[in-house]
Parts: structure tokens; C-alpha cells; sequence
């Protein structure tokens, strides 16, 4: 029986302080966040998180065996993690204050597996096109030789918070 402990530790009222950030905040905001306070990037094991000068973020992380499936390969819900986070974190660094976004739908293509054989990951996300309610995203996984093991297009709805 393998064991594994996950721990983070998360400061309360970061959303309070994301959405009073402008564009340049918020890319700041999220490249000082300790990705290991935040529960999520600590449960997935995520290494890095890396954000461009667009607000454009990528996350990385190596498969390990607790990422498995049932069948002895990772299973698609961490690259369908991955690739949700790099794509609403992009979308919301794209925005002023006084505003969130929200992930409407998200489509996954996987096109191979992955195994702890695989070696680092990356999910990386690039924004589409930025309308007056939502953002169209399109991200990434692939490995150190560029190699993609899936995609995914998302609808970001751009939210007012705290709602009115």
C-alpha cells in the first residue's frame, strides 16, 4: 500500500485581493503565488506555474503513479486539471479590477497516454479572443520534446465579483 500526504497552506481573502488587481496585478499576483498553497496545485503536484508578458500562464508537473488510472496510465482528469487552471488563470489575468471569470464549458481532446515514464509536463494556454462577456481559450499539454498528449478550447464567462 503506497501512502501519500498532501499539504498546502491557503491565505484566506486571495480572491478579494485577485480581483482588486488591474491586468499587471494579477500577472504579478499569480507569479508570486506559491503554487503549493494553493490545494489544488499541492493535490496535482504541480512544480511550476509560469506567466508571460501577455498573462498568458502555463503549469508544469511530472506524472506520477498517483496520478493513475485503474489501466496503469495517468489518469485524464490531471491533464483536464491542468489545462482548466492554464486557461481560467490566463483568461482572468486578462481583466481589470472588480472582475472574475468563471469556466462555462471546457472540451478535452486527448490524444495520448501518459505514464511516470513520460517524464515533465507542461500545460500551457493562449488566449483566442477576448469579447465583452467571455474569453475563448485554447491550451495545451505537451512534453519537453513538444510532444501533445491533449488540448483544450474553453469559454471563460467574465463575471463581475462581488456580484451586484
Amino acid at each position: 500500500m503506497n501512502e501519500r500526504i498532501v499539504k498546502w497552506d491557503l491565505v484566506p481573502g486571495l480572491v478579494m485581493e485577485l480581483v482588486s488587481l488591474d491586468k499587471d496585478g494579477r500577472r504579478e499576483f499569480f507569479i508570486n503565488l506559491p503554487i503549493e498553497n494553493v490545494p489544488m496545485g499541492a493535490l496535482m503536484d504541480t512544480s511550476s506555474i509560469h506567466v508571460d508578458e501577455k498573462g498568458q500562464v502555463s503549469f508544469t508537473l511530472t506524472p506520477q503513479e498517483f496520478h493513475y488510472n485503474p489501466l496503469g496510465t495517468v489518469h485524464g482528469g490531471m491533464a483536464a486539471t491542468m489545462l482548466d487552471s492554464c486557461n481560467s488563470i490566463s483568461a482572468n489575468c486578462q481583466l481589470d479590477k472588480g472582475f472574475l471569470t468563471m469556466t462555462t464549458d471546457i472540451r478535452i481532446n486527448y490524444l495520448r497516454p501518459m505514464t511516470v515514464s513520460t517524464g515533465e509536463v507542461t500545460a500551457s494556454a493562449i488566449i483566442e479572443k477576448i469579447g465583452r462577456r467571455v474569453i475563448f481559450v485554447t491550451g495545451a499539454l505537451k512534453d519537453k520534446n513538444g510532444k501533445v498528449y491533449a488540448t483544450a478550447n474553453s469559454t471563460e464567462l467574465i463575471v463581475e465579483f462581488p456580484p451586484k
